[in-house]
């Protein structure tokens, strides 16, 4: 009976949030097609107040032209970020490897340093006990990311 009362308040949950995510997508997209409409109404009115000034052909044109510049811009800083992004990826990717060469390297060599009976083996051991438990915290702090609060929606 417990266990259909929690299934029952995790399935209310789980609807309660599809609701707000089906809204805040529905706002969001009412209020991107409202911005692009008034985007697009500046820009006509732009258009006009030019023609205006320097003839209908120039406008036309300097337009034009502005635009395909505004591509350019937006290909070239898509392409800068890309980049950033996978050098950024590389880097974490190299630095986690190098981390666990490091631990496998240290846990292999462990039993050899733990049977000697000098200074080395007599430290070896609590150094053991603090790696574990770094290991043991990393293992654990990956698993406490939540896809996302009550505040972000």
């Amino acid at each position: 009976m417990l266990k259909s009362a929690i299934e029952m308040l995790a399935g209310l949950d789980a609807k309660r949030a599809a609701r707000r995510f089906r809204r805040a997508l529905i706002d969001f997209a009412l209020a991107g097609a409202a911005l692009l409409l008034g985007l697009g109404f500046l820009l006509a009115a732009a258009f006009i107040f030019v023609s205006e000034r320097y003839g209908a052909l120039y406008t036309t044109a300097g337009f034009g032209v502005g635009f395909i510049v505004l591509a350019g811009l937006i290909l070239i800083v898509h392409r800068m970020i890309v980049g950033l992004q996978m050098r950024r990826r590389a880097e974490e990717k190299r630095a986690e490897q190098i981390k666990s060469f490091a631990m496998t390297a240290a846990l292999a060599a462990l039993p050899s340093i733990i049977r000697s009976r000098s200074l080395v083996g007599q430290v070896a051991i609590p150094l053991a006990a603090i790696a574990a438990y770094a290991i043991y915290r990393e293992n654990i702090d990956d698993d406490d990311d939540e896809p996302f609060s009550d505040d972000e929606i």
